[in-house]
């Protein structure tokens, strides 16, 4: 990571399907987010030691460490428990919604994403002024 990418918010998407961490990664990029990757939960628990991100955008199921995991480690480390998460899941339970914020979430997004939603979400938890995009869903 440069130095003047430090200076963006960086952001972790944890996703364990490519074409949807590719495509929230392209529209964070256009908002001015610096974007690191993980195709599984242990992954973006190390990203999440290792570089300390403004915000974490993860799914709940995760293969080897499940995203649920992931934040309960996180809510246990002092220098990572401020750090912003919106758990993602294609299931729709209301439980699951609970569970996450119970868990130290500060929001719960259902797929396919709507994109003012995320818009919303963004501007609450990141440290910068967005880009207004067209509304879209991503799958």
């Amino acid at each position: 990571m440069s130095i003047s990418s430090r200076l963006l918010p960086t952001v972790i998407i944890a996703d364990s399907h490519e074409d949807e961490r590719c495509l929230l990664k392209s529209i964070l990029e256009m908002k001015g987010c610096c974007i690191l990757e993980a195709s599984d939960g242990q992954q973006a628990f190390d990203l999440a030691l290792q570089s300390h991100p403004n915000l974490l955008l993860i799914d709940l199921k995760l293969p080897i460490v499940s995203g649920f995991t992931v934040i309960r480690r996180m809510q246990r480390l002092t220098r990572l428990r401020q750090t912003p998460i919106i758990a993602m899941s294609v299931d729709k339970p209301i439980s699951h919604q609970k569970l996450a914020l119970a868990a130290g979430c500060a929001a719960y997004l259902n797929k396919p994403i709507e994109l003012a939603e995320l818009d919303l979400l963004l501007g609450r938890l990141l440290p910068f002024s967005l880009i207004e995009l067209p509304s879209v869903l991503v799958h």
